[in-house]
């Protein structure tokens, strides 16, 4: 098991891709990723389709930023460093990222990538060890590409 996140591009949005196969079933769910308007009739080959166009659509296949986090061994790592320099100084990170339970799709608002920026710098400052740093340095990667779209930082 691991942690991975992701932040989607705005491509689709901006009109930087081709055309989609059903222009007029294509939405967008809560963490920027496109998908088809259900209306109880879209059959898998729409579906396979809209995949297959998603994976081609831009550069980045939809996702600005990808990173891998860490294993579950490492974000137990880093949470003991928050508890070792002062967990309540790391609300976000803390409580939405580095908690002791699996993350299953959830997502963290562009709003509230600001407040984890601050933190994420904030450990990497305070950190003394290599691995902390690097993610740190992950997770401020992600705040500001999530920042800069307005799209979620998403787990996985």
């Amino acid at each position: 098991m691991g942690l991975d996140a992701w932040v989607c591009c705005n491509c689709i949005r901006q009109g930087a891709t081709p055309p989609h196969p059903f222009p007029e079933l294509l939405a967008f769910d809560e963490t920027a990723e496109p998908i088809l308007k259900s209306n109880g009739e879209i059959s898998l080959d729409q579906w396979l389709k809209h995949d297959a166009w998603y994976r081609k659509s831009c550069p980045h296949a939809g996702r600005l930023i990808k990173k891998r986090l860490g294993n579950i061994a490492l974000v137990g790592h880093v949470r003991d460093v928050l508890e070792s320099i002062g967990a309540t100084a790391f609300p976000v990170l803390g409580r939405r990222v580095v908690y002791d339970d699996t993350h299953g799709g959830d997502w963290i608002v562009a709003s509230d990538s600001v407040r984890l920026l601050g933190e994420a710098q904030r450990l990497r400052q305070l950190s003394n060890d290599s691995i902390s740093r690097q993610f740190a340095s992950d997770l401020i990667e992600l705040a500001v590409a999530s920042a800069a779209t307005g799209n979620p930082i998403v787990f996985g």
